[in-house]
């Protein structure tokens, strides 16, 4: 499951734009509902939550270098007590990456389906549906995840979704419409990942 790697720096963009912005987002929530005072409120509430959020994530990226179900009990506290936090999706999405590379798909896949129903950020929902179609495409269930993709996509995750396109056409045993994906997929990709694409792209041919 080496392709995760093709998406990792968006994950990395949100945790970069949550740690400038969160703090505006929750601020204009509060002067909705509240006024200055619940400003305050929310103000103390944001500082404490991402701080206890931040903590647990911390002891996730520890442990999870050893042992990831040493991991999984902070995992779950994210999940449970902070949930709308960027956090929590991204500890989960954590968690499934090292499960697929290690070949367990359906962990991987109950971790992603998480992030999908709880996460409040509508592109941590996009990648994990895009990691989840990964994960069920090695569990040879290519029609789940063909429907995945067949979603709506913002144009910033279309080089990702025809890539994943292309390789499950070539699950469908067909060449045609994947070297056609990948095509695609090379014109929107850039640095490693079209590289790779274009390896896959390659060991296609150029067909009849």
């Amino acid at each position: 499951m080496s392709d995760y790697k093709t998406d990792d720096e968006k994950v990395e963009e949100l945790k970069a734009w949550w740690k400038d912005n969160g703090t505006s987002v929750i601020a204009g929530i509060a002067l909705a509902i509240g006024g200055l005072f619940g400003w305050q409120y929310w103000q103390d509430y944001q500082e404490t939550t991402a701080a206890e959020a931040s903590a647990l994530y911390a002891k996730v990226e520890k442990a999870s270098e050893t042992s990831l179900e040493q991991a999984q009990t902070d995992i779950q506290a994210l999940q449970s007590g902070y949930a709308a936090t960027p956090y929590a999706a991204i500890a989960s999405m954590k968690a499934a990456q090292q499960y697929a590379e290690k070949g367990e798909y359906e962990p991987a896949a109950t971790a992603l389906r998480w992030v999908v129903d709880n996460s409040k950020e509508a592109d941590f929902k996009h990648l994990a549906n895009i990691r989840l179609a990964r994960v069920l495409l090695a569990m040879k269930k290519v029609d789940e995840a063909q429907t995945l993709i067949t979603q709506t996509y913002p144009e910033a995750y279309q080089a990702l979704i025809d890539e994943l396109k292309g390789d499950i056409y070539v699950a469908q045993n067909k060449p045609t419409d994947a070297r056609a994906a990948y095509d695609k997929a090379m014109l929107g990709a850039a640095g490693s990942s079209s590289e790779l694409i274009k390896l896959k792209r390659d060991n296609l041919g150029e067909g009849t």
